[in-house]
């Protein structure tokens, strides 16, 4: 698996656990991807806007498909995430570091959907 080619070739990306706070990886992720022109659309239950960006509630509310989703959300919340990305035939997850257990990368398994374990913010460089 080339991690880089992966990122690279990616066009569409949500980020799942976007936050407007500025110390938090789901704002830095979702704002580097923009830095570098990225097509990136935020899923958050929490915020309406970020950064004068409308957010989604969920994966299905977006104009379109992505091709990668980035979890930057806790494990157990990642399971209905997950499952989205099943329903949807959204085929690559990206998990951030500490966005993972045992169940969660199994249930991924199982979906049989790709997974990418690394950190967008050092691939982005």
């Amino acid at each position: 698996m080339d991690v880089k080619k992966i990122f690279n070739e990616t066009k569409v990306w949500a980020v799942i656990g976007v936050t407007l706070d500025k110390e938090k990886f789901g704002y830095k992720i979702y704002s580097r991807l923009k830095e570098i022109n990225k097509k990136v659309y935020g899923v958050t239950k929490v915020y309406d806007h970020i950064d004068g960006d409308k957010m989604y509630k969920s994966l299905s509310q977006l104009p379109e498909k992505p091709d990668t989703a980035v979890f930057v959300v806790n494990p157990k919340i990642g399971l209905y995430y997950v499952k989205e990305c099943s329903n949807l035939s959204i085929k690559t997850i990206w998990l951030q570091p500490g966005t993972y257990d045992d169940e969660l990368i199994d249930l991924i398994n199982k979906l049989k959907l790709f997974m990418v374990k690394a950190c967008v913010l050092i691939e982005s460089k």
